[in-house]
């Protein structure tokens, strides 16, 4: 039985999840227009581990979305991750969040899948991948 700590903070959404035996169990998330991450990640965690009946300590790992994304959204969110598993002890999981989004699409008869995230000044991230989500061609910012 895993009980896994998810954070997002690569884009403006702000999201916290808890997942047990990869069933996600509560979420709590803000997706406005401004980045409130400084002020809302750590409140989330703490609703979001009381919603679930848990504690810090029955945790057996807190997962990060690793980017591309925002620069200061992604430090608030590893170093919070960093931060709880260095005094918890337990591992840190970090997901590519081009690879997430691919997954969150479900399109199981694409030949393709084109994860992009606006990376401002014009420019897009993207990565591409087939359909069992093996990367064909690395993350790249683009001007489109």
């Amino acid at each position: 039985m895993a009980i896994i700590l998810h954070l997002e903070t690569a884009t403006t959404n702000c999201s916290v999840s808890i997942s047990k035996d990869n069933d996600s169990i509560v979420l709590k998330e803000n997706n406005a227009a401004n980045y409130s991450h400084s002020e809302q990640l750590h409140v989330f965690i703490k609703e979001a581990l009381k919603e679930a009946s848990f504690s810090f300590s029955d945790l057996d790992a807190i997962a990060i979305s690793k980017g591309p994304g925002s620069y200061t959204g992604l430090r608030i969110g590893v170093s919070a991750a960093k931060g709880l598993c260095f005094s918890l002890d337990v591992p840190l999981i970090s997901v590519p969040t081009l690879q997430r989004m691919a997954h969150q699409a479900g399109i199981k008869s694409a030949e393709l899948v084109i994860p992009v995230l606006d990376a401002r000044r014009m420019e897009v991230y993207s990565c591409v991948y087939d359909a069992d989500y093996n990367e064909v061609r690395e993350t790249r910012a683009e001007v489109i």
